[in-house]
């Protein structure tokens, strides 16, 4: 029944609306009011112009990925081509420690650990709104349950 009532739902919607969503990677069917559609989509687009999209025209984790094995070979800290972001960024400031207690160039030092903070912060901000969408999503998705009385 379900299934029934979301493909209803989706025909409430504008075409105009529909093309937006899927433009932006969200289930059309999984929206029942144009009003839930145009919420999603102005969420969508203020993560977007934010630069923290997980898709097309953001910084997604494989671009931070990069950004800090450049980073890591910079400094020579190691890394496989199968490590986390996280474990990267670990690897660097591990060999920023290093470095510091080596009493090397510590402006040098300071500039590597400014663009090491920059690429950690840009992760945890694409966490958190990566989290918030699908928080918005869950809550789209009860909110049609109980529209449709599941």
């Amino acid at each position: 029944m379900s299934s029934i009532s979301n493909i209803y739902s989706y025909n409430k919607l504008s075409s105009y609306t529909k093309l937006r969503l899927e433009a932006l990677g969200i289930d059309p069917t999984s929206v029942s009011t144009e009003s839930q559609a145009q919420h999603l989509i102005a969420q969508a687009e203020d993560a977007r112009k934010q630069g923290t999209t997980l898709k097309h025209g953001g910084t997604t984790r494989e671009q931070l990925t990069s950004e800090a094995k450049q980073l890591a070979q910079k400094v020579g800290a190691r890394f496989s081509d199968r490590d986390s972001l996280e474990k990267i960024l670990e690897n660097i400031s591990y060999k920023l420690n290093n470095m510091s207690k080596n009493h090397e160039d510590n402006e040098v030092i300071q500039i590597i650990q400014a663009k090491l903070s920059d690429i950690a912060e840009r992760a945890e901000e694409t966490v958190k709104i990566q989290k918030n969408i699908f928080n918005e999503m869950e809550m789209i998705s009860v909110s049609n349950k109980l529209i449709l009385g599941l």
